[in-house]
């Protein structure tokens, strides 16, 4: 049903659950995409912190995303059924708040007809202050969304 599907992984236990649902949905000459993203996590704190030389964090950041990508396509690489491509999107000079929009941009070049992404299942307090990039998604996506959830977290 589904030949060109995008799985959004951030190496974390539900979005490897994701990664192998979209493996699952994959049918004979699907095409999966699996992106990850590399967020600066000082942007948006301003001075002092604007000044700081985040190179050393940024390279780790980046070795971290494409050791992420690299599990995935070993997850992968048995399967003969679907082709299988990584991208690792660099935020560096974007606020994590446009991870979801880099998400259904990268489904968009795809030309994604479903998106998969794990949700951690926060809720409360916890999402208010960390928000959820799947609920982003899901809210903002012209094309189907499938959300697989983790384990709710305790508040």
């Amino acid at each position: 049903m589904f030949q060109r599907i995008l799985v959004a992984i951030d190496g974390s236990a539900v979005s490897i659950l994701a990664l192998h649902e979209a493996l699952r949905l994959a049918k004979d000459g699907s095409k999966v995409k699996v992106v990850t993203m590399v967020e600066n996590p000082l942007i948006g704190y301003g001075q002092p912190l604007a000044e700081f030389n985040h190179e050393t964090m940024h390279h780790a950041l980046i070795a971290e995303g494409t050791h992420i990508l690299s599990n995935a396509e070993n997850d992968a690489k048995h399967l003969g059924h679907c082709t299988i491509e990584t991208q690792l999107i660099d935020m560096e000079h974007r606020a994590a708040s446009d991870t979801a929009p880099a998400i259904m941009h990268a489904a968009a070049e795809f030309q994604a007809d479903l998106i998969v992404i794990g949700t951690h299942g926060r809720h409360g307090i916890k999402r208010f202050f960390l928000g959820s990039v799947a609920e982003a998604v899901i809210r903002q996506s012209r094309i189907p969304v499938l959300s697989i959830r983790g384990e709710p977290e305790l508040e």
